[in-house]
């Protein structure tokens, strides 16, 4: 007889062999079973089921190819709720979550805004969640990443503009105006590849990773075009590169000498999220 803890040990055997976090191996049981840590002290004792065994047997030999925890489970958490996710998106980070609440804390109950490359759409559906008067815009260059938005938008039963298009020209086509803008966009430097982890350069869609121009190709995009989509008194927020605040901050102030632009800092001390108010 095989228990739940047995087949875990030999997970985290396999784990520790390939120099991978054991951890990794009680996320993934625990996430492909939708088990709290509670659930798994509470079963690790009972035999394993076959259906478990093959499921957690399989997915554990694709965690050794150091594929995404999420992409096996095909979901991920973010702020508290939960996004369908494969390799057509990017997988959404904790960080995303602060540049998130800092949009939130400066838009209005009304306003008319848009997300940028939303990816599986969970910064636009979060919104939406948190201010169901909002009227909310979404765009993404790539088709297979809208698919996935809108799956999330249904099964969390909210209502978003999903256009697809490069950055902001689905808006400017249709002569849509915004009261704000969030946009993470691609913005790692192809030379940054090598300092990668694994599983990241492998699996998540390098046209949501990188970007031309050392990254600040699809900024300078955006920045080109925003006088033609954005409302007086608009909130502007990127999420940004550790290492990028000074130098986009120079390329918004260049092209808009006015425009009083905040560098800030994540709860890592790490340059995250640049805002600023059109003028």
């Amino acid at each position: 007889m095989v228990n739940y803890k047995t087949l875990l040990n030999q997970a985290k055997v396999k784990c520790s062999k390939q120099e991978i976090e054991s951890t990794r191996a009680e996320w993934l049981m625990m996430d492909l079973f939708n088990w709290s840590k509670a659930d798994y002290l509470m079963h690790m004792d009972d035999e394993v089921t076959v259906q478990h065994e093959t499921l957690f047997e399989e997915a554990t030999q694709r965690m050794l190819n150091y594929e995404p925890i999420q992409y096996i489970v095909g979901r991920q958490s973010f702020y508290g709720e939960v996004f369908k996710v494969n390799k057509h998106c990017l997988i959404p980070r904790p960080e995303t979550e602060e540049v998130m609440l800092h949009f939130y804390n400066q838009i209005n109950a009304g306003d008319c805004i848009v997300d940028i490359g939303t990816g599986s759409g969970n910064i636009p559906i979060t919104l939406k969640k948190m201010e169901p008067s909002l009227d909310v815009y979404a765009t993404d260059l790539y088709d297979s990443a809208l698919s996935v938005a809108k799956t999330n938008a249904t099964s969390h039963q909210v209502e978003i503009n999903f256009l697809q298009g490069d950055t902001l020209m689905p808006l400017i086509e249709r002569g849509i105006k915004v009261n704000g803008l969030i946009s993470n966009p691609p913005y790692i430097d192809d030379k940054d590849v090598v300092q990668m982890d694994e599983s990241v350069l492998n699996y998540e869609p390098h046209s949501a990773l990188f970007a031309e121009n050392n990254g600040y190709a699809v900024y300078d995009k955006i920045l080109e075009h925003l006088p033609d989509v954005l409302l007086p008194n608009a909130k502007v927020v990127f999420e940004i590169g550790y290492n990028q605040g000074q130098a986009i901050k120079q390329r918004i102030v260049t092209k808009f000498p006015t425009i009083d632009v905040q560098v800030i800092k994540d709860i890592n001390h790490n340059d995250r999220t640049i805002s600023f108010v059109w003028c």
